[in-house]
């Protein structure tokens, strides 16, 4: 199974916690407009189920997204490269599909200043992925 980089995102958020956004999005996701994500930014933690977080040096990564879509990679332990679309809903939670590994990643996020926490399942498994937002 390819891990999410973000995400995964996408490392995703490869495999984050649970936290699925169901019917009811004002309740779970919070009202709202929700932050652009638009931006560079690079990895800072990757973990995935109960393993030990995956950090720089051993593990480093980039994410670029876009309006709609993005890109990231891996490299380390973990590396792959990955792509696809995303959506945002309410304030706060994020839907992602890969078109690399066929594989969708949904959670929630957070931005506060520079930093990008992703929490999410994937493939069913947990992942919490945080980003600093670089450009």
């Amino acid at each position: 199974m390819g891990v999410k980089v973000w995400l995964a995102a996408a490392a995703a958020c490869a495999g984050a916690v649970a936290l699925a956004c169901k019917s009811s999005t004002e309740t779970s996701c919070g009202s709202g407009t929700p932050p652009s994500l638009t931006g560079t930014y690079a990895l800072q933690s990757f973990q995935l189920g109960a393993t030990t977080p995956l950090t720089p040096p051993s593990e480093t990564g980039t994410l670029r997204l876009h309006a709609t879509t993005y890109g990231a990679s891996l490299a380390g332990l973990l590396a792959q490269d990955d792509s696809g679309t995303y959506v945002i809903t309410g304030a706060s939670c994020i839907s992602q599909n890969s078109v690399v590994g066929n594989q969708q990643f949904v959670g929630t996020f957070t931005l506060v200043g520079t930093t990008l926490t992703l929490l999410g399942t994937v493939g069913g498994q947990a992942a919490t992925v945080v980003w600093t937002k670089t450009s």
